[in-house]
């Protein structure tokens, strides 16, 4: 492999050395003034987005000379940052980042090897693509990223940045006969998920314009339990913004189901007070036509709910979490 080891960051590895090659590789893409983390981030930065994935390293002579990190899908109760594309919220696509090389390195067949390092731990992993971001300056990282396979499937333009970026995505699974498989598409059932996690993503930022945009102008919510609709997009998000202030959401799940829907289980803490939510998500396409939701207070079971008297039962503490 042309003098260098590939392998996985290891706890005795320095990540001030790990760091600085970030800096090094990326200096150059700061001169033109595109303010990637990695120009500048610190070392807990390096060390918080390694410890959310799977970090690959390239040594020679005892030196680190290139890295990249692959993750699974973000969490957006983690990673609530993400919620600016649904791609980094599907379960089946993976995605890396600081993908650096040393500068005197490059050109040596190092960032390839990187590369296929990344799509090999996705694919055993069982993602069926490898998903990327980058500047859309950055006109010749686009290019080689375009040469490798990655195709561009959404823009974005993430807080802080000076730029706007393009997410790339390339496909990984084929068939028996070694023909790839059609690649995960926008209004896909994992991409209706992901847009579900991102919605409440959205919500919890309270970034009532970013939410309104994964809904079509007409989307009705329904909640039976109480009689009551929202007939419009509008109205959907205005009851959030509206709401008494001071809740927290929590996504537990979002599920695609067979018959398209989408189904969410979240939970809403508010004081001293928790709500569990259950939707049921019908979608035009990648957008959100309309839902179903059931709301539940947490509540101690009755007194006579025991042991005792059922047998194979189990409590909780009281209050939940206590």
């Amino acid at each position: 492999m042309n003098g260098f080891n590939l392998r996985v960051l290891q706890p005795a590895d320095s990540l001030a050395e790990l760091t600085a090659l970030l800096h090094r590789a990326y200096a150059p893409l700061g001169a033109a003034g595109m303010n990637f983390t990695a120009v500048n981030q610190t070392e807990a930065q390096t060390a918080e987005r390694v410890r959310h994935g799977q970090c690959l390293v390239a040594e020679r002579d005892g030196r680190l000379i290139g890295t990249v990190t692959v993750n699974g899908a973000f969490d957006p109760n983690q990673q609530a940052w993400a919620r600016a594309t649904p791609w980094f919220y599907r379960s089946d696509v993976a995605h890396f980042h600081q993908f650096a090389v040393a500068p005197e390195q490059q050109g040596e067949g190092v960032g390839s090897a990187l590369l296929a390092g990344a799509e090999a731990w996705a694919r055993n992993h069982g993602h069926r693509a490898l998903a990327l971001d980058t500047a859309v300056p950055a006109a010749a990282l686009r290019q080689r990223y375009s040469r490798a396979g990655f195709e561009v499937v959404d823009e974005v333009h993430w807080r802080g940045k000076t730029y706007r970026s393009v997410v790339m995505l390339k496909p990984l699974a084929f068939d028996g006969e070694g023909q790839p498989l059609p690649p995960p598409q926008a209004g896909d059932a994992q991409h209706q998920a992901a847009v579900v996690r991102t919605l409440w993503a959205h919500f919890q930022a309270r970034d009532w314009p970013a939410a309104r945009r994964l809904l079509h102008d007409d989307a009705q919510l329904h909640w039976p339990a109480s009689g009551e609709w929202l007939l419009d997009a509008d109205a959907i998000v205005r009851v959030q913004a509206v709401y008494p202030e001071g809740w927290r959401i929590t996504v537990l799940e979002a599920t695609p189901m067979l018959d398209g829907r989408v189904h969410s289980w979240v939970r809403v803490d508010h004081g001293a007070t928790s709500f569990f939510a259950h939707t049921l998500w019908r979608f035009k396409g990648a957008r959100i036509a309309g839902a179903s939701e059931t709301w539940a207070t947490a509540e101690a079971p009755p007194a006579w709910r025991t042991a005792e008297a059922i047998g194979a039962y189990r409590r909780e503490p009281w209050p939940r979490g206590a």
